[in-house]
């Protein structure tokens, strides 16, 4: 299996369960965006410690290194790695911005774009590490 995602060229059909994680992931994180402000506690702990900065970074690193992987074990990493980085950071900007929008008692906040951001690097990053090429 680390052959192909070091070949470049290949050709493949595509397969539907190599998108299945990162649609997902994507969905879940949609999701948790969408939930009203009046139904998100109220000044916790958790705040004082930026949680919700961590758990930014966490969700996008799953979702980043879960592309990374589909793309690779497609054979479309060398092609796709650019873009795919940027969809994915603008997809949590685009989120953001939807929260001061659109969903109800939420405001766009720099720092979660930030560790928007950060969370795709990681997973490229994580990709990186578990198959060992930058592609």
């Amino acid at each position: 299996m680390r052959g192909d995602l070091n070949d470049t060229g290949i050709n493949r059909d595509f397969q539907f369960r190599l998108v299945l994680m990162p649609i997902m992931w994507a969905l879940l994180i949609l999701g948790l965006h969408a939930i009203p402000g009046s139904d998100l506690p109220q000044e916790t702990l958790l705040d004082l410690l930026h949680a919700d900065k961590a758990v930014h970074f966490a969700l996008f690193a799953i979702l980043s290194s879960s592309v990374f992987v589909a793309l690779g074990k497609s054979g479309n990493i060398r092609k796709y790695k650019w873009y795919a980085g940027f969809v994915l950071v603008g997809y949590g900007i685009g989120l953001e911005f939807a929260q001061d929008l659109w969903f109800e008692g939420r405001e766009a906040s720099w720092g979660d774009i930030l560790a928007d951001g950060l969370g795709v690097l990681a997973g490229r990053v994580a990709f990186r590490g578990i198959y060992g090429c930058w592609n």
